[in-house]
């Protein structure tokens, strides 16, 4: 609610803002012009200055509701489900709720993910969301992959029921039905996630979700410090410099096994890194 009163009090004029209407045309007919498609290395969407003030922050939003319509098609045409569409879109309102929490302000933050929803090639599944477009996956990728191949990129949405694996089954097995008729053939998944460091195992018990999640993949791209990432996902929470403020540690909610392992490593000088994880359909 708080977010839908926000956009509404921040509809774009195009004869009080014309400079910000034509961005938004712009917006508009690119997300239309790659409609099924995402061409590998694409940006993302950087946030307006803040001179734009509140109409600035939300103008991609007014974007992405104007091609719904269009994405709704597409959708069709790939065979997701009614349920499994609105599913897809619903994630506009999950970044803008996060980006407020982050931020403290209404609007969009920088997205990258939003674009690819509302072009078609990202979308939800039941617990877990993917990536349609043939993923670069790195240096490893020449032992993995064959010309003409490719892997869907998978992510872990927030929130929702509990990344079981009979939910996480149910996905894995819906997105290869989903890409089946699509030239490309998917032959695996991928995930780059902080959620792949195998630190964890240290903190977390075998059985718990997060670990079996863990187990599917093998593990084969570089380490990549990201102590942001556990913070900004499971905290909310950012902070400016290289290093995270002890005085931000201090601040932070110690309620599960997870909250307590993230804030004890960082406050013992570790780290925590992202990697890319793989595995194939065939061991699915």
């Amino acid at each position: 609610m708080e977010d839908r009163d926000s956009l509404l009090a921040a509809r774009p004029d195009a004869g009080r803002q014309p400079e910000l209407w034509w961005v938004l045309s712009c917006s508009y007919r690119l997300l239309l012009a790659q409609m099924g498609q995402r061409r590998r290395g694409d940006p993302a969407w950087a946030p307006l200055p803040d001179d734009t003030g509140s109409v600035g922050r939300h103008l991609f939003v007014w974007a992405f509701l104007a091609v719904v319509p269009h994405v709704r098609d597409y959708h069709a045409t790939i065979g997701l489900s009614d349920e499994e569409s609105w599913d897809s879109l619903r994630a506009l309102g999950e970044e803008l709720a996060l980006s407020r929490r982050l931020t403290g302000r209404a609007g969009l933050d920088a997205t990258w993910g939003l674009p690819m929803v509302f072009t078609g090639v990202g979308f939800r599944l039941g617990r877990l969301a993917f990536e349609r477009e043939p993923l670069h996956i790195g240096g490893a990728a020449n032992d993995l992959l064959r010309p003409g191949e490719s892997a869907l990129n998978t992510h872990v949405p927030a929130g929702g029921e509990p990344l079981s694996d009979e939910a996480c089954d149910t996905s894995f097995r819906r997105a290869v039905e989903v890409v089946e008729p699509f030239p490309e053939r998917v032959v695996g998944f991928a995930f780059h996630s902080w959620l792949m460091d195998t630190q964890l195992a240290e903190y977390l018990p075998a059985s718990s979700n997060i670990m079996r999640f863990q187990r599917r993949f093998s593990r084969f791209s570089e380490r990549v410090e990201a102590d942001w990432a556990p913070l900004e996902h499971v905290f909310h929470r950012r902070y400016d410099g290289p290093v995270v403020p002890p005085s931000l540690l201090d601040e932070l909610p110690q309620r599960t096994t997870l909250e307590r392992a993230i804030v004890s490593h960082l406050r013992g000088g570790g780290h925590w890194y992202s990697q890319t994880g793989w595995f194939s359909v065939a061991a699915r």
